[in-house]
């Protein structure tokens, strides 16, 4: 979309069939991707079918924090649109700018002349193979990125899993903020999502998700009745409204580019959800990589210059929140420095929003945590 609004020929590929769904990402979109989504023009399709919240309610090991994280552009909203509904709309609004969007179609492999990436070959669903070339491919194909490996990004910083989510949707809960429950080794979360659903969600450590792989709906309610119990007791008088999902996932973080490809949103770097950082990190990234990729293209800078500037610049902004999210997910008990600080701000509003900045990806970590 941002390629084609700045006059370039784009051409969109996606394996799946549109409009379809994503069954693992929770998909809270924090102020800054609602700042983008704003921007771009596509924020009122989303908002037509999804309501805005601002306030968030974190108990961390039983000290409770409440208020807003920080605004951008003047707006503190947040919004948890399913992905069919996002997807679709991002998809329209590139179309609209003129890419070309062939859905259906699997990248299976990258086209090089002379050592640089000159196009893909694709796959689709009917059997058919295609070749097309292209000055740049950008893989913003998930963690599981075929560019990626295709291209041989190197990866650096990995992190094993850790935790692991279960969820599911629920009609019928009185539900308008953000719910985050952090505990030794176990925890929940909840929020408004699409259509007046509201999403819910255990957080499961690793081998006790891989131990409850027959029966995900019995250890989410377990997980739910330890770790919130505030949130369990609403679920009898709801209504579910689809099965449960269940995702977990390591983090690492690749290369951003190299000759002819650039990578982008969880293909580059992929934190633990327990932030829900992908999706606006996503969003800041693709306009980050639109600008160099535009210079480039354009030849007001060399492409590969272009390219490296962009990667710099991502690891310079999202390292802290990177380390950060690795140290959340252990869901480990915090030191008696941490707790202190916990207690310090919880009068505070101003402190309180600057912490929450720290998920919300509008203050790095660096900044505002206590040193060990």
């Amino acid at each position: 979309m941002l390629l084609a609004r700045k006059g370039h020929r784009v051409l969109l590929l996606d394996r799946d069939r549109f409009p379809s769904e994503m069954g693992q990402s929770t998909h809270l979109i924090h102020p800054l991707g609602v700042a983008h989504l704003r921007s771009w023009g596509v924020l009122p399709k989303i908002a037509a079918r999804a309501n805005p919240f601002t306030d968030w309610r974190v108990d961390l090991h039983g000290i409770v924090l409440e208020g807003a994280p920080p605004a951008v552009d003047g707006h503190n909203d947040s919004y948890g649109p399913r992905r069919q509904l996002l997807d679709g709309t991002l998809a329209e609004a590139a179309i609209a700018a003129g890419a070309e969007f062939r859905d259906g179609r699997r990248v299976v492999d990258l086209v090089e002349d002379g050592g640089t990436v000159a196009g893909v070959v694709t796959l689709g669903q009917d059997g058919s193979r295609q070749t097309e070339r292209a000055r740049l491919v950008i893989g913003a194909d998930g963690p599981g990125s075929v560019v990626a490996r295709c291209a041989g990004a190197r990866e650096s910083l990995c992190e094993p899993v850790v935790q692991s989510n279960i969820w599911s949707y629920w009609e019928g809960i009185a539900l308008d903020h953000v719910r985050l429950y952090i505990r030794e080794r176990k925890g929940a979360f909840a929020f408004p999502s699409s259509d007046g659903t509201v999403l819910v969600a255990a957080n499961l450590m690793h081998d006790e998700f891989v131990a409850a792989r027959r029966d995900r709906e019995a250890a989410f309610h377990a997980r739910l009745d330890e770790a919130a119990p505030d949130l369990s007791v609403m679920l009898p008088d709801a209504k579910r409204v689809e099965e449960f999902h269940a995702g977990c996932t390591r983090a690492f973080v690749r290369e951003t580019a190299g000759p002819g490809w650039a990578l982008v949103g969880d293909a580059g770097m992929k934190k633990d959800p327990v932030t829900a950082q992908g999706i606006s990190t996503a969003f800041r990234c693709a306009e980050m990589l639109a600008e160099a990729a535009d210079d480039g293209i354009s030849g007001r800078r060399p492409l590969d210059e272009a390219l490296a500037a962009y990667g710099e610049a991502r690891d310079d902004w999202l390292l802290p929140y990177y380390h950060f999210t690795a140290q959340l997910a252990r869901f480990a008990r915090p030191t008696d420095k941490l707790a202190t600080y916990y207690r310090e701000i919880q009068p505070d509003p101003a402190a309180t929003a600057r912490l929450f900045g720290c998920v919300a990806l509008t203050h790095s970590p660096d900044d505002v945590l206590p040193q060990a």
